[in-house]
């Protein structure tokens, strides 16, 4: 008779479903509370996610959904690296990123139900949004457009004489795009304190790295092309990454010019919800999941004698936040249709009639 588990799903190795999965690198210079925080951010993030796209599967969420499983410790180890004076421009998969800030579990889910509470008051019902309070801008879908206006942001500090940085992302795929390009050569000459990190997920939606540009190099052509110091880290590992760049942003800070981060993982799920990925090899997939984020971190705190009640509660505590912060949003009011028009402005036509 044939086993029960492979009769309804291939069978997998214990790497391809994560176990054993290698513990991050032993960086000793992060400490015991960055440690957990960073796991509690990135058991967060994918818990959020999780639960949205379920409701978009319901249909309860308009347009796609875009998840970062897999690239959680990379935002998670961005948001916490920066000080509170600094300012960020999250792309759609650094949702960590927004958490570790300060935004609020049921400030995300308001924005994705459309909720008149929301970010954007309903009129945008994915990650289009930004908490000003927080330091963080927000994200448009042209990917890399944030670049320059994050060097504009450098500039205004540099200008200013204040200790601020200003960080943001793009992918392998933005590297392809010429805001990238301008904004990196600004931020050489004007020598300003910005800090790029470059998420290189191997693919650009289906385009696999190697059919969009000819030297894949990344961190090389950030280096020998402006002369922005540039360091290469696996972004599956959390501690490493954190390590980085929070480096990054000290040398930015300390009037060492621009800095740049290139981190290597994978986008486990597809571009969006509506993407199924099957251009992915299945395995580069499984050395992927082998080496899922939150599996090594949490290897690495067992290693550091965190033990497992500790564990227990970091988890349940982010099953309760996602829950309350849920129930919160729903109970938040729909907009008012009456409303729609409002903020919408558009220059007359010369010589047409207004209705």
């Amino acid at each position: 008779m044939a086993d029960e588990t492979t009769a309804t799903e291939p069978a997998r190795t214990p790497e391809a479903r994560g176990e054993n999965a290698p513990p991050c690198v032993d960086a000793t210079a992060v400490s015991r509370a960055t440690r957990l925080e960073l796991l509690r951010l990135c058991l967060l993030q994918r818990a959020i996610e999780d639960r949205t796209m379920n409701l978009y599967r319901q249909g309860r969420i308009s347009g796609s959904y875009y998840t970062g499983r897999g690239q959680e410790a990379v935002g998670a180890a961005a948001g916490l690296a920066l000080g509170p004076d600094d300012v960020v421009a999250p792309l759609n998969r650094e949702l960590a990123c927004h958490l570790a800030r300060g935004v609020e579990v049921a400030h995300v889910f308001r924005i994705f139900l459309g909720r008149e509470t929301g970010p954007t008051r309903g009129r945008d019902g994915n990650m289009h949004f930004g908490v000003p309070e927080c330091g963080i801008f927000p994200l448009v879908s042209m990917l890399g457009d944030l670049c320059p206006v994050t060097v504009g942001a450098a500039l205004a500090f540099k200008r200013r004489n204040e200790a601020r940085v200003a960080l943001t992302f793009w992918g392998d795929g933005g590297m392809c795009t010429g805001d990238v390009h301008e904004g990196l050569n600004l931020a050489g000459v004007l020598h300003v304190p910005a800090v790029f990190v470059i998420q290189n997920n191997h693919y650009a939606y289906s385009t696999p790295t190697e059919r969009e540009m000819v030297n894949t190099d990344i961190a090389s052509r950030i280096t020998g092309g402006w002369s922005i110091p540039c360091e290469r880290v696996d972004g599956t590992d959390a501690l490493a990454t954190y390590a980085c760049v929070s480096a990054a942003v000290e040398r930015a800070r300390a009037d060492e010019g621009p800095q740049a981060v290139e981190a290597v993982s994978l986008r486990i799920h597809g571009h969006a919800a509506h993407d199924d990925a099957r251009y992915v090899p299945a395995e580069l997939r499984a050395d992927y999941e082998a080496r899922d984020p939150i599996l090594r971190l949490t290897e690495r705190l067992r290693l550091d004698g965190v033990d497992e009640d500790t564990l227990q509660d970091l988890t349940e505590g982010v099953t309760n936040a996602v829950a309350e912060g849920l129930a919160e949003a729903e109970s938040a009011p729909d907009p008012d249709p009456a409303t729609l028009e409002d903020g919408v402005y558009a220059m007359p036509v010369q010589g047409a009639e207004r209705t």
